[in-house]
């Protein structure tokens, strides 16, 4: 088992879990796995472990003295843990998988078994985790968008019924203007005053005052629009606030689910296989001669004992 993120030099290995110092974490994560209920459930019928367990001789078959003669579940789940040994290297963290069986093929047949179904149940468990880290996160990426769209979608219809793109432009355009006009009644009552102090009832003193009167207007109305746009201005400014801080929220959000997919990253991993279940031509056990060697002693020391 295999997490490329905390890889360390060697990645040629069985079932290497997290390596570098602690490069066997991965391997006892598998070895609790295969000693599971559920690693027994998911194998027992499809490879008939009651019937192939029950073929041994009396003494260690399942079902005779090995399991005190018991032929229930829980005593084929023991009976399996005893005949699959996982061994993990602490160095390497490379892990074998040891099968025992009465026979090479069923044997062979429930090593492949356990290690696809263990395969299987690791690409489960990253993609549990994937959507631990990174479910949450997109969810909370995708309400931000919603209420960012409802924002922009507020603004349009305030720009639509009002006719007024941003406020504040339309406010600085009035002011600048008014500025403009009030500059324009100071020139044209200094004209017409200077005209009027050196030839009283000048026609051109006339038309100067009916200009200051038309820029007079002009101020007043300029004046009267700066009432309703203070109030659209308002409006505008939430909807723009709540905008900006939707906008603010989306960029955090993506960098959260940047963030939870590295983390789902660095915490996956991978079950690279080095050497599938080996079919030797010869059995390994039982050791007969070891046994018979075994209790012709042990039957020597008994009968010096009892003489």
């Amino acid at each position: 088992m295999l997490n490329p993120q905390k890889a360390g030099p060697s990645l040629s290995s069985l079932l290497a879990g997290a390596s570098g110092d602690s490069s066997e974490e991965g391997g006892y994560l598998l070895k609790s796995y295969l000693a599971s209920w559920e690693a027994f459930h998911s194998v027992e019928q499809s490879q008939r472990l009651a019937l192939n367990f029950g073929d041994g001789d009396p003494i260690s078959r399942y079902g005779g003295l090995a399991t005190l003669f018991r032929s229930n579940d829980v005593a084929l789940w023991h009976y399996l843990n005893r005949k699959v040994d996982v061994v993990i290297d602490q160095k390497s963290g490379i892990v074998s998988l040891n099968v025992l069986g009465y026979r090479r093929d069923f044997a062979v047949g429930l090593a492949t078994a356990m290690l696809n179904d263990a395969v299987a149940h690791m690409d489960q468990m990253n993609a549990e985790q994937e959507r631990d880290y990174v479910g949450s996160a997109i969810t909370r990426r995708a309400r931000i968008e919603q209420a960012l769209q409802s924002d922009l979608n507020a603004l349009a219809r305030y720009r639509s019924s009002t006719g007024t793109y941003d406020p504040k432009e339309l406010y600085a355009s009035n002011l600048s203007l008014l500025n403009s006009l009030a500059l324009k009644q100071a020139e044209l009552k200094s004209q017409r005053d200077a005209i009027s102090d050196a030839t009283p009832n000048n026609p051109v003193a006339r038309n100067l005052g009916s200009q200051m009167t038309s820029v007079e207007g002009n101020i007043a109305s300029t004046q009267h629009a700066f009432r309703p746009l203070a109030r659209n201005s308002a409006a505008y400014e939430k909807l723009v606030v709540s905008r900006d801080t939707n906008i603010s929220l989306l960029a955090q959000a993506n960098m959260a689910v940047q963030e939870a997919q590295l983390n789902s990253e660095k915490n996956r991993y991978y079950l690279n296989v080095i050497s599938t279940p080996s079919q030797p031509q010869t059995p390994e056990e039982p050791r007969r001669l070891l046994w018979i060697g075994g209790i012709l002693l042990g039957t020597l020391l008994l009968w010096g004992i009892l003489r």
